[in-house]
């Protein structure tokens, strides 16, 4: 696993260039610290001392020589450079609320969430491998401060054209807008390594007509799901009866052969198979089969769809300038429980749908959204990212970009394993975990295994059936076994020899 870290360390190292060589060592100590709970090339004296890990990390935070934008450009850098020619990226977008209420010193705050926060919006764009299905690092992000987003120096938020007469309020509204944001900080990806392969996944706030035409231009795909709110345009289908049509709304003409839809209603008429069941607990929520207290089946089915509407920015409506052509994944549940709402999700898609392993496909893509669902819980809740006491958006971001690069890390010490990334264990897994931490010694198991298994029950997994193993529990866990062979390394006699004397004694001696 050491080695694991230092590979890891290595390959970022070849793009850190910040400069000057202390402050590439500080950037780099800093993401090593944040792995393994120690910065490295300290006195081991204080190797394991949280207040050297936080002062490192409060200057490096304070150095007005290294940006921000500089060390996105490194991270985003680095995970191209590690990227395979042929497998498709998900870049998965979402926002999250980072409340600093408490925190009067910060001196860019804004109104978050409901209005009684004070803070940042955290935008991200996780990037997700489709084949491995595991997390190789974030594409980009930015924090939205009373001024906006703190990204505006390598991103061009005012290239589009419908939104260059807006006036200089608008326009900071304008770079406030996720949806607006999501097509900026796509291009800017995509246009720093063309020849990947992209699929952008997004939840229903990012249902926008003007981003699918822009995605759509750049030759890339989507999966978003919608709101499935508007009025479209389809194909004149059996299945759709002529008393469900709707009538033709402010748009573009209505094309011959197709009539206008409420997506409400299409929803419910849209040809649908049997798709999986899916194990829910007393509250409604995914679980896992064991634990089940009811099931919901699930159906799907596919059908095109054509955007003929006008598109909103700022609370203003834009003509469009052509249609948009998408293919329709609905998956719900037909005939749900009583007592809680029916599963529905209503997928709009640039990719195939003509057969049934191109719609499963889609499912799954949108199914590892919740990928990025746990990643912020892993800045949050396992390395505190709200707590952090700095006054400014500026160093809050430095510190992101490097726990960001070191959550990359923590989140596939499953895939190195062999472990399914599913946050509860099926049967063989938690078996197979449970006999390598009962015999961490038995060579006939994979020493992988047995690794993770220390790890495991190092970060306080106690081992029961139905308990999930946690980012969070990964991340305590393997700090705990790096600190423990850093001990190795620098005491090995002294601890062999004091072991020996521990071994001898019985409990009435010591």
């Amino acid at each position: 696993m050491d080695r694991c870290v230092d590979q890891f360390l290595n390959s970022l190292s070849a793009h850190v260039d910040l400069g000057h060589s202390k402050r590439n060592q500080s950037f780099l100590r800093q993401i090593s610290s944040y792995c393994i709970g120690k910065p490295e090339h300290v006195n081991p004296r204080q190797a394991n001392s949280p207040f050297a890990d936080v002062m490192s990390s409060y200057r490096f935070c304070r150095n007005e020589e290294i940006s921000s934008s500089a060390l996105r450009k490194i991270r985003l850098k680095s995970m191209l450079s590690s990227w395979a020619a042929k497998e498709t990226m998900l870049l998965i977008n979402d926002v999250s609320i980072l409340d600093y209420y408490r925190h009067n010193s910060k001196i860019d705050r804004r109104d978050v969430g409901d209005g009684k926060g004070k803070g940042y919006e955290y935008v991200c764009n996780l990037a997700i491998s489709l084949e491995r299905e595991c997390v190789v690092g974030v594409a980009h992000d930015c924090l939205i401060d009373e001024s906006g987003p703190d990204d505006g120096d390598i991103i061009d938020y005012h290239a589009d054209v419908p939104f260059q007469h807006f006036p200089p309020t608008e326009q900071q509204r304008l770079e406030c807008n996720h949806k607006h944001q999501l097509l900026c900080h796509f291009r800017y990806i995509h246009r720093q390594r063309p020849g990947v392969r992209k699929i952008v996944v997004a939840d229903r706030e990012f249902d926008d007509h003007y981003f699918f035409q822009g995605c759509m231009v750049e030759g890339e795909n989507f999966v978003i799901r919608s709101n499935a709110l508007r009025n479209v345009q389809i194909p004149l289908y059996d299945w759709f009866p002529k008393e469900a049509h709707a009538p033709h709304y402010q748009g573009l003409p209505c094309t011959e052969g197709y009539c206008c839809a409420d997506m409400r209603e299409l929803v419910q008429y849209v040809p649908l198979r049997p798709y999986k069941a899916l194990p829910l607990d007393g509250k409604g929520r995914h679980t896992d089969a064991n634990t089940a207290s009811s099931w919901a089946n699930l159906s799907m089915g596919a059908c095109k769809i054509r955007l003929y509407r006008q598109f909103k920015r700022n609370k203003l409506y834009f003509p469009p300038t052509e249609y948009v052509d998408l293919n329709l994944v609905v998956i719900r549940e037909t005939q749900p429980s009583q007592g809680r709402d029916p599963i529905c999700w209503v997928l709009l898609t640039s990719l195939p749908v003509t057969t049934w392993e191109e719609m499963l496909k889609i499912a799954r893509i949108y199914e590892l959204r919740w990928l990025i669902e746990c990643f912020f819980k892993l800045l949050k809740s396992g390395y505190r990212i709200e707590e952090l006491r700095v006054d400014s958006s500026e160093k809050v971001a430095k510190h992101l970009v490097c726990i960001t690069i070191a959550a990359t890390f923590i989140l596939n010490l499953k895939q190195a394993a062999g472990i399914p990334n599913a946050a509860r264990l099926d049967g063989k897994t938690y078996e197979e975990i449970k006999n390598a931490g009962r015999h961490p010694n038995d060579e006939s198991i994979s020493l992988q295994m047995r690794i993770f298994a220390y790890i495991a029950l190092a970060g306080g997994w106690l081992g029961r059936r139905n308990d999930p193993i946690s980012t969070i529990t990964l991340m305590r866990g393997f700090r705990i076994l790096m600190q423990n062979l850093e001990s190795l390394r620098t005491a090995m006699d002294f601890l062999t020899e004091t072991g020996q004397i521990f071994k001898k004694q019985n409990a009435y001696d010591r």
